[in-house]
């Protein structure tokens, strides 16, 4: 059977939107999708005048708004792209139908979950950032796609053998600019604001422009969730009404939960605090907490994909001379702390790793134990007879120090404001001039503790800059380092601790930790 010229594969098989079936023309595949409703109705007699114009101008609007989502994504989409939009609308009688690319490797709905459990964080991740810039094009194109699920963001192996995210499904589309009141989707993935249109079928002007672009981020941030962990996210608590409808076995879509009052929990199988602050954010039920898509791409793409992960902190704000107690954090399980303001008041946002929401004062950051006041620069140790520099220190971003004692050796923690605690060997404060001796050093005044020259049996290559030490995750930048009168680099195990020895032209060398390197913006994560 040929239709428009293209070349059925079988017969048409029932869909949600009516029928489909798979086509060749011209040697390639298609996917052929014929709309059931509504359709261009037939001027037969059988309808009055005034139910046939209501028809007609429905239908118009109809294939008037594909024809415009299709005709703007056309220009950002491609043959094997990751986004699969119809190449060609056409009425086979009085029905839409739309041609699209048929895409092959395509994992079956069916088989979706326990495929993503064979996968690893990295190729998930790649999902997540190719799903991302996908949707960022759609958007930039004033397109918002209404109806993200797990099928229509597809799974599928491309000529590599590699999994890639594609977008599919347009049909509940519509431009920003021309919404139309039956705005579609599917509930169990619907936005707080998509639900609330929904159910409560207002279709003014007012409540249609509560429905953004933001509604697929909500959507998007459900799928992440299910890549991550295999499942949806859970209800922290939820109101006596919906309580009973679980207890009976009933599914609770995640907006219902958020508009009956609830929290959302982020399962406990997502260790990446990145992530669980993503994925929070995308799943906030106010649209504008919401990142854009970009945004979405962005942090992806900043953000480290190791498994595990540390708090995200936000330096506090400086009058509240307070620093994060970064111990207490952890243990506490906070996922990330960040400055926000709340009515005129400088707050703090702070987000657990379950997905629980606090805005704190600085006096409840306190009283909690989330942060301290710093009391400033303590006395050194005694028999190190030296004295601290505090401009200096500050200028190193550090805000306080505590003398402690580490591995048997007496140094000292210096606290950054966002509660980094770095332990600092005596030698290495020194070298970094933070602090200065008091007396006059045995090798003669002026001379740096912290530096030596080498014997000859010792003499360091100046020729070039070693790798880094590949569990540490950093790239040096070698300007930064040449402006400090470095040359050249050694990976130097110094008392079990792996480090690098900084050469001078002179020959005298420095032993720097990887912490206090990339203080010294000296390198860089990667």
């Amino acid at each position: 059977m040929t239709v428009h010229g293209y070349e059925l594969i079988g017969d048409w098989e029932n869909s949600n939107c009516g029928k489909i079936a798979k086509a060749t023309k011209g040697g390639k595949k298609y996917f052929l999708k014929k709309y059931q409703t509504p359709v261009q109705p037939i001027n037969n007699g059988a309808l009055d005048a005034k139910t046939f114009a209501n028809n007609k101008k429905l239908f118009e609007d109809f294939f008037n708004r594909r024809k415009t989502v299709n005709m703007r994504i056309r220009a950002i989409a491609g043959a094997g792209g990751n986004i699969i939009i119809p190449s060609e609308e056409f009425l086979d009688g009085n029905q839409l139908v739309e041609a699209s690319e048929f895409v092959e490797g395509v994992v079956p709905d069916s088989d979706i979950g326990a495929v993503l459990a064979t996968l690893s964080l990295d190729t998930k991740t790649l999902l997540m950032k190719t799903a991302a810039g996908a949707l960022s094009s759609v958007h930039g194109k004033r397109v918002i796609h209404s109806d993200l699920k797990l099928p229509n963001v597809l799974l599928a192996k491309n000529f590599m053998g590699n999994y890639v995210a594609k977008l599919v499904d347009f049909d509940s589309s519509y431009p920003d600019d021309d919404k139309p009141d039956d705005i579609a989707g599917t509930p169990n993935y619907y936005s707080p604001e998509l639900g609330r249109y929904v159910e409560l079928e207002d279709y003014s002007e007012e409540m249609k422009a509560t429905i953004t672009e933001k509604t697929d981020i909500f959507s998007l941030g459900l799928i992440y969730h299910f890549y991550l962990a295999g499942e949806f996210p859970e209800p922290v608590s939820l109101p006596e009404r919906l309580q009973k409808m679980k207890d009976k076995g009933k599914a609770i879509d995640p907006y219902r939960v958020l508009i009956s009052g609830g929290e959302l929990r982020i399962s406990p199988k997502i260790t990446n605090l990145n992530h669980v602050s993503l994925i929070s954010d995308m799943l906030s039920i106010n649209p504008e907490e919401r990142p854009t898509a970009g945004e979405v791409l962005k942090r992806l793409q900043a953000a480290p994909i190791s498994k595990d992960s540390e708090p995200i902190l936000e330096e506090p704000f400086p009058e509240h001379r307070i620093i994060l107690n970064k111990a207490a954090i952890v243990s506490e399980e906070i996922a990330k702390i960040e400055k926000t303001i709340s009515g005129s008041e400088h707050k703090y946002k702070i987000l657990f790793r379950n997905g629980k929401k606090e805005i704190l004062s600085k006096e409840e950051m306190v009283s909690r134990g989330y942060a301290k006041s710093p009391e400033g620069f303590q006395t050194p140790w005694p028999e190190h007879d030296i004295e601290f520099d505090a401009d200096q220190l500050k200028a190193l971003g550090f805000v306080s120090s505590e003398n402690t004692i580490f591995e048997g050796i007496k140094g000292y923690n210096l606290y950054r404001a966002d509660g980094f605690a770095h332990f600092t060997r005596v030698e290495m404060l020194i070298g970094m001039r933070g602090a200065r001796k008091r007396s006059t050093d045995v090798r003669g005044e002026g001379s740096r503790s912290d530096t030596y020259k080498p014997a000859m049996s010792e003499e360091k290559s100046i020729s070039g800059f070693a790798d880094p030490w590949p569990e540490h995750n950093i790239e040096f930048d070698i300007d930064v380092i040449k402006e400090k009168g470095y040359v050249s680099t050694v990976r130097k195990n110094l008392g079990g601790v792996n480090g690098y020895e900084f050469v001078s032209s002179d020959g005298s060398c420095r032993f720097l930790r990887v912490e206090m390197i990339l203080t010294l913006k000296m390198a860089r994560k990667i």
